[in-house]
């Protein structure tokens, strides 16, 4: 039995693991040591063998016990696996090929590449990065895709299949913006196979398939609306913190609520606040600091659950984190908690929406936008790069303010 050799992805060989032989026996473990681009590591099979029957199995010369044959057709399934891996991945790496190795499933049908094992490679990427975020999106995009077709080839994606897909997800009651994002993961995914080798730019659908942007305004609340919930008198501590963390990111320039809880003492600077956006500071070059006024209100609710003169995180929640994966799940906790205590609050004064700490962000753009504030101001506060970004935030004016201006229409000085 040769070593498989690829120039281009790596090399395959079996071998003895002397270190780990069987308890009171003289069998070793077989295993497969894989060496991709300098990158060498083991790979443990379900066989067992003595020395010598191994040797006379990989050598395959003189005669050979039937023992010795069984063993090497054995090997060979597994080598052989490992070759359909390296021609149909040439760029693939460790994960994805012990992910691919250890699948149950053909690694070929009909020389079709498996999308999911794509993702499933930009997602490991991904959490190497840690960057939960991210991970969260293709996650969700691959698992939407699954439910649309029970196979998922790379060569199916076509300009029939996006459309398709999108009126799937559409009339299933999700949203076009939604469907968008799937279909931009799709999209990365594909531009990543054309340029790794795994198809033609030939054949990209997105030449003539436009994934569009959505044009959904946003829900905000109107200073009225607003006023309504600072008056509002909560029934327990639950929606006091609520309440309290809503203000919070109103007051800090609509800030987010991973942002606000990623905030450190060191990041206080008189009576002011400096932070970066975690969704930008690990996809642009140039990282955007944003300056926050902290307003007396804000000072108060930051003081009551956390510190503004530690080093450390000002709210407890991220102290003793390690990645942002943790901190990941840590936010997805406290906003599950808060926005679940902000539901009734929102029902008890009549707001037509669902009062979820993401208005907040929506509703500080608008509210600046009805006081004639520019923006370009507005686009530098949300820390936003373009204009174009921030009008997507910009919810069109409330009644009362059409019906002002139709009525000025006819007044003439």
């Amino acid at each position: 039995m040769n070593k498989v050799e690829n120039s281009k992805a790596g090399t395959v060989y079996p071998f003895l693991d002397a270190r780990t032989p069987l308890k009171n026996s003289n069998m070793l473990p077989v295993k497969l040591s894989v060496n991709i681009k300098g990158e060498v590591f083991r790979i443990g099979l379900k066989l067992h063998s003595t020395p010598e029957i191994f040797n006379k199995a990989i050598s395959s010369k003189g005669s050979i016990t039937n023992e010795a044959k069984k063993l090497k057709a054995e090997i060979d399934i597994y080598v052989n696996k490992a070759k359909e891996i390296f021609e149909q991945y040439p760029h693939t790496t460790q994960k994805m090929f012990v992910n691919l190795f250890k699948s149950g499933s053909a690694l070929k049908v009909s020389g079709k590449t498996d999308l999911a094992v794509l993702f499933q490679s930009k997602i490991d990427e991904l959490t190497e990065e840690d960057r939960p975020g991210s991970i969260s999106f293709y996650e969700a995009a691959l698992r939407t895709f699954r439910k649309f077709r029970n196979t998922l080839y790379l060569e199916d994606i076509t300009v029939e299949w996006l459309k398709a897909y999108r009126a799937w997800y559409v009339n299933l009651g999700n949203s076009y913006a939604t469907a968008q994002m799937h279909m931009r993961c799709v999209r990365h995914i594909y531009n990543r196979a054309i340029k790794d080798g795994y198809i033609s730019q030939g054949m990209y659908p997105f030449k003539d398939y436009t994934i569009g942007t959505a044009s959904k305004s946003k829900n905000v609340l109107y200073p009225e609306q607003l006023k309504m919930l600072w008056n509002y008198k909560p029934l327990n501590i639950w929606e006091a913190r609520s309440k309290d963390f809503f203000i919070l990111l109103y007051l800090l320039n609509g800030m987010n609520i991973k942002d606000a809880l990623s905030l450190k003492g060191t990041d206080v600077r008189g009576d002011m606040i400096s932070f970066v956006r975690a969704k930008t500071s690990k996809t642009n070059s140039e990282t955007k600091e944003i300056m926050v006024y902290l307003h007396p209100e804000a000072k108060r609710i930051i003081e009551k659950y956390g510190s503004l003169k530690t080093t450390d995180y000002i709210f407890p929640y991220f102290r003793g984190t390690k990645s942002d994966i943790e901190r990941q799940r840590a936010k997805i906790l406290i906003a599950h908690a808060i926005n679940n205590n902000l539901w009734p609050i929102g029902v008890a004064i009549g707001l037509p929406m669902r009062l979820t700490t993401n208005l907040a962000r929506h509703s500080y753009a608008t509210r600046l936008k009805i006081d004639g504030v520019s923006t370009a101001f507005i686009s530098d506060a949300l820390g936003h790069s373009t204009g174009a970004i921030t009008a997507h935030y910009l919810k069109t004016l409330p009644d009362a303010q059409y019906k002002k201006i139709s009525e000025s229409l006819l007044t003439f000085k």
